[in-house]
């Protein structure tokens, strides 16, 4: 599985759930989700730390904190 940040708690258990082997992860500066459990758990998980993907999402996170608040669920 490739996505563009970590994996959230969800998506976590999904990927363990489905039994996928292999998670690719274009950065997680912006975003530290279940990857150590993953490991834990077996999954293969590489993470990219992408220059330009760092750049558009901490961009993004700057001229949308409350959206991006929202979507991470913090207040």
């Amino acid at each position: 599985m490739v996505t563009t940040l970590s994996p959230c708690w969800y998506c976590s258990g999904l990927v363990r759930q489905f039994g996928i082997g292999r998670v690719v992860i274009g950065e997680n500066t912006t975003f530290y989700g279940g990857e150590d459990w993953l490991r834990e758990n077996g999954v293969d998980v590489h993470v990219l730390q992408d220059p330009a993907l760092i750049d558009v999402m901490t961009t993004f996170i700057d001229e949308n904190p409350s959206l991006w608040n929202e979507d991470i669920g913090e207040e």
